[in-house]
C-alpha cells in the first residue's frame, strides 16, 4: 500500500491511462525492377545486347507486331556502336532522343519503324 500512495503523491492524485499502441505499418512489397537494368545502375553493353536480343520480342502498344531474332540483334549492336562500354540507367533518355531526332526528314514508314524501336526500348529500359 506504502508504494500505491507514493505513487499517488508524485502524480498528484491523477490517475494515468495506458499510452495507445500506434499500428504497426504494414511492410510494402517491394517493386522489383522489370527493366533490362535488373536494379543496377549500369550494365555493361555486351550484357545490354544480350538481354535485348533475349527479351520478348513483342511491340508494347502495337497490336501484336514484334521485332524478328536479327532486328533485335542488330538494334544492340547499333546500341553499343553509339554508347560505349556501358548502358546507364540514368541516362537511358538519350536513346529516347536521339530516335527522336532520327526521325526527322524520314518517310512515313521510316518513322512508324523508329517509333516501334521507341515503344520497344521504353517497354525493355523503364522499371515497371
Amino acid at each position: 500500500m506504502a508504494i500505491e500512495k507514493i505513487k499517488q503523491e508524485l502524480s498528484h492524485g491523477e490517475k494515468r491511462e495506458k499510452p495507445e499502441k500506434m499500428p504497426t505499418p504494414k511492410p510494402q512489397p517491394e517493386k522489383k525492377d522489370t527493366s533490362i537494368f535488373g536494379g543496377k545502375a549500369a550494365i555493361p553493353m555486351g550484357e545490354a545486347a544480350w538481354k535485348i536480343r533475349k527479351a520478348s520480342p513483342y511491340i508494347p502498344g502495337s497490336g501484336g507486331k514484334m521485332f524478328s531474332e536479327n532486328e533485335r540483334i542488330e538494334m544492340g549492336q547499333e546500341l553499343a556502336k553509339k554508347y560505349g562500354g556501358y548502358l546507364k540507367k540514368a541516362e537511358s533518355y538519350r536513346i529516347f532522343n536521339d530516335l527522336e531526332k532520327e526521325k526527322r526528314g524520314k518517310t512515313l514508314a521510316e518513322k512508324l519503324k523508329i517509333d516501334q524501336k521507341i515503344k520497344y526500348f521504353k517497354g525493355l529500359l523503364e522499371e515497371k
